[in-house]
């Protein structure tokens, strides 16, 4: 088959006729394809609304009925989620595909190691590239530490094998980083060598021209262009929100009444708060939890919880591959026993992860609930840790009384937070169809590019309406 049949069967896939922009993106991915180089790489970028999910959508569909294997990953487990459902097939978070355990559970001192790859032909589909780090927070736990730097040997150890990440470079790039390795073709080829074609999606489809959403999103990408492009520090933002139904602009004093009409019609799960700040979102979700939902104790059956850090206890209950992450959504199910011990407070529960609905029985650790910070501090673990440590000293062998501290049902606790607010790095790689941003702080801050993508990825979670809270009326467009 030639490049052109191939591209052919993609537009005839697709359920109109694709755009400059998609066209092009179509006859590069064609040619990729046919490169028979080992160490080639496909980038697809695509702004919001640039029709990124109808291209994987298209390109899955038609490889799968020519034979070609196609495997779906995402960043997180709730990107995953998105990703199979907008492509109808399923998807997997990169972790679970690339690592698996090592003889030892992490709990004994293992940890994750990069999984052989024993696939011949297989086009790999990595969304939300964006947030692929090379940093590792936690080295020696998953393979090298370099995620990016890890997919990449999985792909390469396959044989004929294709690797096409996708992702939208005006969003936020992973914690600490100015921009985002995996989208980041001069990146890829001089500290890599590999041989990266490139497109960019650029042109909004024309069903979505009346959306205040896009419109938005659309206006922010040309700011950060001008950011990146001609290096200006500064820019003037101007949200529009008065010209469109999808877009609502509220005080804090309506926002009670606005949450609690939402989450009536579209329930809890169908709505976010996104927020600038950890400290912030305790107060929104303290707030909601105390003024919208009637909650009273610290914890109840159905609260939705966000996890605060990675948790590999549990993996051998679900999947040895897995693990629960940073980010995850859970649901508590059921409550059972409360414990206080080393000065800190604790729960038994079972809770429903929201990517999979699978439950678990789980100890979590409940003072990250009415905490400022992100996760426990480092200070903060090392006294749990030597605490915990007290309990054990009796074991002489230092190996085995840390394999013994490692297992203690406190020590690896899950660590929570509640989730109805969260920061936009914990709501990246998910959407939601009621989305509310607080906008607040937008007087406070320079308006400069970290302000930029930061607008832009929080706007872009809503998929059905936005709900900007104390906007600066300078910032709101006529």
């Amino acid at each position: 088959m030639k490049d052109n049949d191939l591209s052919r069967q993609f537009i005839e896939n697709l359920s109109f006729y694709p755009t400059k922009s998609q066209k092009k993106a179509i006859d590069e991915l064609c040619s990729y394809l046919y490169d028979k180089d080992p160490y080639a790489l496909f980038l697809l970028k695509g702004y919001a609304g640039t029709g990124k999910t109808f291209l994987i959508r298209s390109i899955a569909s038609v490889l799968t009925g020519m034979g070609i294997k196609v495997v779906l990953m995402a960043s997180t487990g709730r990107a995953a989620r998105v990703l199979s459902g907008m492509v109808g097939m399923p998807a997997y978070t990169i972790h679970r595909t690339i690592y698996r355990s090592t003889a030892a559970s992490v709990e004994e001192g293992g940890g994750f190691k990069l999984s052989s790859n024993n696939r011949t032909g297989t086009v790999y589909i990595v969304d939300e590239a964006s947030m692929i780090t090379t940093d590792g927070s936690e080295p020696g736990i998953f393979g090298s530490g370099n995620l990016l730097a890890d997919l990449l040997a999985y792909i390469w150890n396959g044989e004929a094998c294709k690797l096409l990440m996708i992702g939208d470079a005006a969003q936020l790039p992973p914690v600490g980083m100015e921009l985002s390795p995996a989208l980041d073709r001069q990146l890829l080829e001089r500290d890599f060598g590999m041989k990266a074609y490139e497109s960019e999606l650029t042109d909004v489809v024309r069903q979505q021209f009346e959306s205040g959403i896009l419109h938005n999103a659309t206006c922010l990408r040309g700011l950060i262009r001008r950011c990146m492009d001609k290096n200006e520090e500064k820019v003037s933002v101007k949200l529009s929100a008065r010209t469109f139904s999808d877009i609502e602009a509220i005080t804090g004093a309506e926002l009670i009444d606005t949450l609690d009409k939402h989450y009536r019609q579209y329930g809890v799960e169908g709505c976010q708060v996104i927020a600038f700040s950890n400290k912030r979102s305790l107060v929104y979700n303290m707030g909601i939890r105390s003024q919208v939902l009637d909650y009273e104790e610290q914890l109840v059956r159905g609260e939705r919880l966000v996890v605060a850090r990675n948790n590999y206890t549990y993996a051998k209950r679900r999947d040895k591959s897995d693990f629960i992450a940073n980010g995850d959504i859970v649901e508590v199910v059921r409550l059972h026993k409360y414990h206080e011990m080393y000065g800190l407070k604790f729960a038994d529960a079972t809770i429903r992860m929201e990517d999979n609905d699978n439950e678990l029985e789980v100890r979590l650790l409940l003072d990250g609930l009415t905490s400022e910070e992100a996760q426990m501090n480092y200070h903060e673990r090392m006294r749990f840790y030597r605490e915990v440590e007290q309990d054990y000293m009796h074991i002489s062998s230092i190996p085995a009384r840390r394999k013994a501290i490692r297992q203690d049902p406190f020590r690896s606790a899950l660590e929570v937070k509640y989730a109805y607010a969260m920061t936009c790095h914990k709501a990246q790689g998910g959407q939601w169809p009621y989305v509310f941003v607080d906008t607040g702080f937008l007087s406070l801050v320079p308006e400069d590019l970290n302000l930029l993508r930061w607008l832009y990825t929080a706007i872009t979670r809503a998929t059905s309406k936005l709900i900007l809270i104390n906007t600066p009326p300078s910032m709101l467009a006529e």
